[in-house]
């Protein structure tokens, strides 16, 4: 049995679509799928390659989830607050450039191209957040304005990350200040900036991407906890920053910043909740074992990060910090991108049944590998020494699920006949 022509590529079939309402996100998108291309480089070639595996870390973090989030805060803005128009089609070109000389200088350590490509990085989000907040401001009556001003939160706090991550890359802290300074660092760009964006995205998104219906009551549960969520980020990261301190008061900020963290933990618990069991009550889609995977691993991160901050388990911060890139914020990207291919992809209602169909298959499967890959790099990682073998074994078979959804994708897109 031959499979039929794809529409996608042939005229005629199905009732011809516009362009999708995402198609302005296009360039970021691109822009991320290479960034983690690039990163999944430097990760296996280690030290061989400029800037090491911090290199790697920033690949994703700004090549990829910087560039998405910068993008689609504001799709989702205007959106939610029934703005018109899109943003600035040179907004996505500044973007990439600032975020690509960032790269640049902590590839090669030099200074001036380091400091440059920060403050146009920064000067980037300011001015996003401006954006967001004033749409905000001029929405009357939305529904969900709770959810930008969520964006804003995080954007604020991917401006502190900003500043830590300047003060860290040109050396201008060292000794306990340095190791305290960069935990502030981590906390404020990977919870704050991408795990608020990501908390706040998948209450009213989450469902849809899995064709179903936000669960009743859980959009104002989180208007009334995700706020508590960022205030309490905002002290942890400040109480981080202080840990350096000598004696006693080292110790009672880091309890402190442990005590912040549990409150983080528990309202962003109680905000995922609701929508792990919306999507666990739907059929079998694409998207729906990336969105669950996505959210359960986010609620054991956010509570093995209150332990170790709590024990003062440094060592076991690699560990958790590949849960949350890979476990949580990564497959977050693999669950979008499996919903908008279709809708990007397909010129006809025929074309993107057809397409999403094909993601569909073998989804399940592809994500439970990707899942038991972050599960033993994880635990490879959490070894005094790391295990090598088996953290390699897990990072190859996330990158070999990763890699099997692209290859879908494409194989759904070729044409036959």
């Amino acid at each position: 049995m031959t499979r039929p022509d794809l529409p996608l590529l042939r005229g005629g079939h199905g009732r011809p679509l516009g362009p999708s309402p995402f198609a302005s996100a296009a360039p970021s998108i691109v822009v991320a799928l290479v960034s983690m291309l690039a990163a999944g480089v430097w990760v296996i070639a280690g030290a061989a390659l400029p800037g090491g595996r911090v290199l790697a870390v920033h690949l994703l973090t700004l090549g990829a989830l910087t560039s998405l989030i910068v993008t689609f805060s504001e799709h989702f803005t205007r959106t939610l607050t029934r703005a018109p128009g899109d943003r600035h089609v040179a907004w996505p070109t500044v973007t990439t450039l600032s975020i690509l000389l960032l790269l640049v200088g902590l590839a090669t350590r030099f200074l001036p191209v380091l400091a440059f490509g920060a403050t146009a990085t920064l000067l980037v989000v300011a001015a996003a957040l401006s954006r967001l907040r004033r749409l905000r401001r001029r929405a009357i009556g939305a529904r969900f304005l709770w959810v930008v001003r969520s964006y804003e939160h995080a954007h604020g706090l991917f401006l502190l990350a900003g500043v830590l991550g300047t003060v860290l890359g040109l050396g201008l802290v060292t000794g306990p200040w340095f190791a305290s300074v960069r935990l502030a660092h981590l906390h404020a760009n990977i919870l704050g900036w991408g795990g608020l964006t990501l908390l706040a995205t998948l209450v009213f998104f989450g469902p849809t991407m899995v064709r179903t219906r936000i669960e009743p009551g859980a959009d104002r549960l989180a208007a009334r906890l995700l706020p508590v969520t960022a205030s309490a980020l905002v002290a942890a990261v400040g109480l981080l920053a202080a840990t350096g301190l000598d004696g006693p008061w080292g110790f009672i900020t880091r309890i402190t910043a442990a005590g912040a963290l549990s409150v983080v933990a528990t309202t962003a618990t109680a905000v995922l909740l609701p929508v792990i069991r919306a999507v666990r009550g739907t059929a079998p889609s694409g998207p729906r074992p990336a969105v669950l995977g996505t959210c359960l691993w986010f609620t054991v991160v956010l509570w093995a990060d209150v332990a170790v901050v709590t024990a003062g388990a440094w060592r076991l911060l690699d560990a958790l910090g590949i849960a949350a890139l890979l476990g949580v914020l990564g497959q977050a990207v693999l669950a979008t991108l499996t919903y908008l291919a279709p809708m990007l992809l397909g010129r006809s209602t025929t074309a993107r049944t057809v397409i999403r169909e094909g993601l569909d298959r073998g989804a399940t499967t592809r994500t439970l590998v990707a899942n038991l890959g972050v599960f033993l790099a994880t635990v490879g990682a959490t070894r005094a020494l790391p295990d090598l073998p088996l953290l390699g074994l897990g990072l190859s078979l996330a990158a070999a699920a990763l890699v099997a959804g692209l290859v879908r994708t494409l194989l759904t897109l070729r044409p036959t006949g």
